[in-house]
């Protein structure tokens, strides 16, 4: 099956490189002609010349060279790889370890998401119940005929919103510890994973390359480049290794930590909804003091984020 657009974008890349190489070319000949020089003083007073210093210019267009170089095999390998025609290392477990922390850090990011709403509207719950209790406090005082009814319901708003500040200082407590864990632990692996990724496709951009070249006839200008095939093939193949091992071991760690950090977090946010619900004023305090969660005085029940 042919691909036309693969193969218009792959002659595009390389004539836009081969552009750089041959100003390469034309620099190092100037060079040639014109070698810069290193002044050396001798016994007698004399100066003698010696070619040694190169030429800034030549060293910025030689990494430049070399950039553009490395930027066409890895985009030749990386669509290669879109369209199904070049082959890939492939590590089973990893990817899979991989893929599973991915969408794991997406369901993450919705369960914040839903608890900073939950925070939000719990706040402004609280926020109206208090200014329930207070209009029944003051109705309470002007109706002599239902001062008993307008008291009782003053003081249970008043209680169900003493409640709710509690309940709201255990959430945002909840969503702080998760979203420490979720945007920076997890964020921080995801940052080697990527690293990996890249590094992965470099590899196996120069190990093609390397493949192509030892199937190609072999001669005087197909040996030295050959040569560097092998010792850039083999730079990629220590920083892609490298990289895996650092992926599986933040993978461990991160596992770790995270079941210790979602089972702590997890039994709070249980707890303290359980307590809320059934209104036990006693039980939410005793649930703060359990977990270390200080409430300053006079806090207000504030949500985690003003907008969500």
């Amino acid at each position: 099956m042919d691909f036309p657009v693969y193969s218009s974008v792959v002659k595009e890349l390389k004539n836009s490189f081969l552009s750089v190489f041959e100003t390469s070319k034309d620099v190092d000949y100037e060079e040639e002609q014109f070698q810069d020089c290193r002044i050396t003083p001798t016994a007698c007073g004399t100066i003698t010349i010696e070619n040694e210093i190169t030429n800034p210019m030549t060293e910025k267009l030689e990494l430049a060279r070399k950039w553009s170089l490395n930027k066409y095999k890895y985009t030749r390998q990386l669509i290669s790889e879109k369209l199904g025609h070049g082959s890939r290392t492939v590590d089973l477990e990893l990817d899979y370890q991989i893929d599973i922390l991915k969408d794991n850090k997406k369901k993450y990011d919705n369960i914040l998401r839903l608890a900073q709403m939950f925070s939000s509207h719990l706040s402004h719950m609280v926020h109206i119940q208090k200014q329930l209790g207070n209009a029944f406090s003051d109705l309470s005082l002007k109706s002599l005929e239902l001062n008993r009814e307008f008291s009782e319901n003053a003081d249970t708003q008043k209680m169900v919103a003493k409640n709710g500040e509690i309940l709201c200082v255990a959430i945002n407590s909840f969503i702080e510890n998760v979203n420490t864990l979720v945007n920076k632990t997890i964020k921080d692996t995801l940052l080697t994973v990527k690293q990996y990724e890249t590094a992965r496709i470099e590899y196996d951009a120069y190990r093609t390359d390397l493949e192509e070249l030892n199937r190609g006839p072999l001669g005087p200008h197909s040996l030295p480049k050959i040569e560097e095939s092998k010792l850039l093939f083999q730079t990629s193949k220590e920083k892609y290794e490298q990289l895996r091992d650092d992926v599986v071991i933040k993978l461990k760690f991160l596992e770790e930590n995270k079941i210790k950090v979602l089972r702590t977090q997890l039994v709070l946010f249980h707890s303290a909804i359980s307590a809320y619900s059934t209104g036990n004023q006693t039980q939410l305090e005793e649930i703060l003091a359990q977990f270390h969660i200080k409430v300053r005085p006079g806090e207000k029940a504030t949500p985690w984020f003003d907008d969500y």
